[in-house]
């Protein structure tokens, strides 16, 4: 059963973001998101695997009801959320041949105000905050 956890509580404030993400084999995933006066820096370095939605289009059929609803009542004031059993991750689980248990892979969503990004990865990721 999915189960989310929100993760670096209080660490990005909640606001309507921009986003930008560059992602390569020099510096890994690198999310930013911008509002009218912040700038958040998402490193998460390396990843395994990364997926990235229109929300309006998979939050009603992708991800767990239950979880949806339990964060979307508060605009997802966290941003940034930690998946357990979700589907994106049990789908790169069930491709790498027993390589993600070995690498203890985690389940992240960033969740802005357009988009759902799903991240597996076996670190966690360095927030930078600035202002504009």
């Amino acid at each position: 059963m999915e189960k989310w956890r929100e993760v670096f509580v209080g660490k990005i404030p909640q606001e309507k973001y921009q986003i930008q993400i560059v992602n390569g084999e020099k510096h890994g995933l690198i999310i930013e998101l911008y509002s009218n006066h912040l700038c958040i820096i998402i490193k998460f370095g390396v990843v395994q695997a990364i997926r990235m939605l229109d929300e309006g289009i998979v939050q009603n059929n992708l991800y767990s009801e239950h979880e949806i609803k339990r964060y979307k009542d508060d605009n997802f004031r966290n941003v940034i959320y930690e998946i357990q059993e979700g589907e994106f991750g049990k789908q790169i689980s069930e491709i790498s041949n027993g390589y993600a248990d070995y690498l203890e892979l985690k389940h992240y969503i960033v969740i802005t105000q357009n988009y759902n990004i799903d991240i597996v990865t076996e670190w966690e990721p360095i927030i930078e905050i600035s202002q504009i």
